[in-house]
């Protein structure tokens, strides 16, 4: 388990502990998560819930975050069982108080974006916007979101259009911020009560500073007298870091691994660049397995190849092949109401929809399939009919 951390805080790997440092937290900024942790833990028994989530934040559950506040959780969650535990929630919570402008964009993308293809379908953004927690008996099943929402995709672009790569969404968010309005102030609540607004945009004027060079600093080891070298964290475009997760990770038993092929006839400096996009922080939130974009950092020496099927959740290609796992990818144990996105809620609803892509797309290819059946057919009637050595 790595280093454990002295006195009453539980033991932390050495790898949460660079990441952290590379965020310019030292041994007593630890020590105050912890305490704030332990604060929240109102029933001692060493793991958050969701509802200490909102309960730090003084949030209803029917609220226009829920599903940022969800999400997070989902994603922090490493053991997909419904906790967080101290290790989680400092390099979950930390990695999201260091997100900049972009990355919390990218982490909206991945909220909406529940078939994990690298783009945002029109009816991803009306399930999104059709969002109601699971648990929200005040909400009676209602929507979070006001009408106003959906109305402004059909006022976008006149209305006319399908789906949005990354640059879309962010266009759709510079013409109506108040949709992305709810991912924003999560993080400026969750500032305020992780070591303070001005300890993370210190962090942010930080990484624009050195953000086209690798700055490297040499800090104490938390509990330790121990020096060591971190460097600042990494940043990629939503293109690098779907690109990343295709290269690297395959599905199995419905969690993503390790891919087989991982770095596989990799030069150099493209290694060297999955390593500054492993440091960025829109990936050290990720620890959950079931989640769609989750990214391995160890381990998968001992996965099995997977030969011709993929999971129909990978990236980076518009053909959909099942390969009998990848089915559940995507969904936690949550099996409380509401509609779903890279948060589940409920992970039959979730299926239900991933599903229902699947067999669209699948329609599609036997049309297709079709109508090259038929051209065929009428050209091999075409040459009989004009004398064809085969004509009688």
């Amino acid at each position: 388990m790595g280093n454990a951390i002295a006195s009453k805080l539980p033991p932390v790997t050495d790898k949460d502990l660079r990441t952290v440092l590379s965020y310019n937290l030292n041994e007593s900024h630890i020590r105050s998560v912890y305490k704030l942790f332990t604060e929240i833990d109102v029933d001692s028994n060493g793991v958050w819930t969701v509802s200490e989530m909102y309960r730090v934040l003084k949030e209803p559950r029917l609220s226009v975050r829920a599903p940022v506040i969800d999400t997070i959780f989902f994603m922090g969650d490493s053991n997909s069982e419904g906790s967080m535990t101290f290790q989680d929630f400092l390099v979950t919570m930390c990695s999201f108080c260091a997100l900049s402008k972009e990355e919390m964009l990218q982490f909206l993308f991945m909220i909406i974006d529940i078939d994990r293809n690298g783009t945002i379908e029109k009816e991803e953004l009306l399930n999104f916007f059709s969002y109601v927690p699971a648990g929200s008996e005040e909400g009676r099943g209602e929507p979070v979101f006001p009408v106003n929402n959906k109305n402004a995709l059909d006022k976008f672009r006149g209305g006319k259009w399908n789906c949005l790569q990354f640059d879309g969404l962010a266009q759709l968010c510079e013409l109506f911020p108040y949709i992305a309005y709810p991912a924003y102030h999560t993080q400026d609540m969750y500032r305020k009560i992780l070591l303070g607004k001005n300890f993370w945009e210190r962090l942010d004027y930080e990484r624009i500073k050195y953000q086209t060079v690798v700055r490297t600093k040499r800090v104490r080891m938390p509990f330790t007298k121990k020096k060591i070298e971190v460097k600042l964290p990494g940043r990629c475009t939503m293109q690098e870091l779907l690109e990343y997760s295709r290269r690297n990770t395959a599905v199995q038993g419905g969690k993503r691994v390790t891919s087989q092929d991982a770095g596989e006839a990799e030069s150099t400096l493209a290694k060297e660049r999955d390593l500054q996009i492993q440091r960025s922080p829109i990936l050290n939130m990720i620890r959950n397995p079931r989640c769609m974009y989750y990214i391995p950092q160890e381990g998968g020496k001992n996965i099995q190849k997977q030969q011709g099927h993929r999971s129909e959740l990978d990236v980076g290609e518009q053909d959909i092949e099942s390969d009998g796992e990848g089915d559940m990818d995507m969904l936690g144990d949550d099996t409380g109401g509401g509609v779903i996105t890279g948060a589940p809620n409920n992970a039959e609803h979730m299926l239900q929809i991933v599903t229902a892509m699947q067999m669209k797309q699948n329609e599609r290819v036997i049309m297709d399939e079709s109508s090259d059946d038929e051209g065929a057919a009428s050209d091999s009637d075409l040459a009989l009919s004009d004398g064809s050595p085969h004509s009688h």
